[in-house]
C-alpha cells in the first residue's frame, strides 16, 4: 500500500464528514506532494499510484480497471475538486493536468496531516517547496 493511501485513510479518520473519497484525498495529495515548475503532472504517475491503491484492487488484489478507466477516476476526482474550490485546473487530458492546490486545498492538507506524516509523503512523491 503506498504512503499516500495511508495517508488518505488518516484524513478520512480524521475528518470522517469530510466528503471527499480516498480516491479524491489521493489525488489531493498528489497534487499537494508533486509540484513542477509549471504546474503540469504527467498522468501515468498518478495511475500508477492507483494501481497499487489496494481501496481500487479487488479481493484477489488485481485492479479490473482499464487505463482509459484510470484517466477518468483522476479526471473525475480533479472535477470534484475542483468545484469543491480545492484544485485549481488551467488544463487537463489525457496525457498531463496543468493545475495546483488552491489555498483551501492546501490548508486542508496542512491540518489534516501531522508533519511525520507529510515529511513521509513528499519524500516518496517529491518535494514541495
Amino acid at each position: 500500500m503506498p504512503i499516500v493511501e495511508l495517508v488518505a485513510q488518516k484524513i478520512i479518520e480524521r475528518n470522517p464528514d469530510i466528503d471527499l473519497e480516498i480516491t479524491d484525498l489521493i489525488v489531493l495529495l498528489w497534487m499537494f506532494s508533486s509540484p513542477y515548475e509549471n504546474n503540469r503532472r504527467q498522468l501515468s504517475s498518478m495511475k500508477n499510484i492507483l494501481r497499487m491503491s489496494q481501496s481500487l484492487q479487488n479481493p484477489m488484489g488485481k485492479l479490473d480497471l482499464t487505463d482509459d478507466e484510470l484517466t477518468q477516476l483522476v479526471l473525475s476526482s480533479l472535477e470534484k475538486l475542483k468545484k469543491r474550490k480545492l484544485v485549481y485546473i488551467r488544463s487537463s487530458g489525457h496525457i498531463f493536468v496543468k493545475g495546483t492546490l488552491t489555498e483551501k486545498g492546501s490548508e486542508l492538507i496542512m491540518q489534516s496531516v501531522r508533519t511525520p506524516l507529510l515529511r513521509r509523503l513528499t519524500a516518496e512523491f517529491g518535494d514541495n517547496p
